[in-house]
């Protein structure tokens, strides 16, 4: 039988190692074993995200703020997918929550400035890794 905690753990191993499909691979199958566990969801989004499958990871993001809406790191992964869409309004304001949740972590605040430049310089922005 398998242990969802244990294919988590396995999963941030291979995230570590940028083996985003992999990952995912164990992800989805932990998900399935513990549904509505935040962590897995949250790295299920992370996975998807950097494996280039933004709409799947906007998905996972937006559960996670179900199952937690005071996750500032899922909020951050949906700006980041609302970014990729194109929604950089959107992500601002995703990003702005995180930021005001989570004020020290100084990647929000970076990418609020990112986001705001690219609004400004009329740029969408394609993101690369969560």
């Amino acid at each position: 039988m398998e242990d969802a905690y244990r294919l988590l753990s396995e999963a941030r191993v291979l995230l570590d190692e940028r083996k985003h499909l992999a990952a995912a691979a164990l992800l989805e199958r932990a998900k399935t074993l513990e549904p509505g566990r935040g962590s897995i969801v949250e790295a299920l989004g992370i996975a998807y995200y950097n494996s280039g499958r933004h709409e799947l990871a906007m998905r996972e993001f937006e559960e996670a703020l179900e199952i937690d809406p005071t996750n500032h790191f899922a909020r951050y992964g949906l700006s980041r997918c609302l970014r990729s869409a194109g929604r950089l309004e959107h992500a601002i304001g995703q990003v702005k929550l995180a930021l005001a949740m989570a004020p020290e972590v100084e990647m929000y605040g970076n990418a609020l400035k990112r986001y705001r430049s690219e609004l400004g310089s009329g740029d969408s922005g394609r993101g690369s890794e969560a």
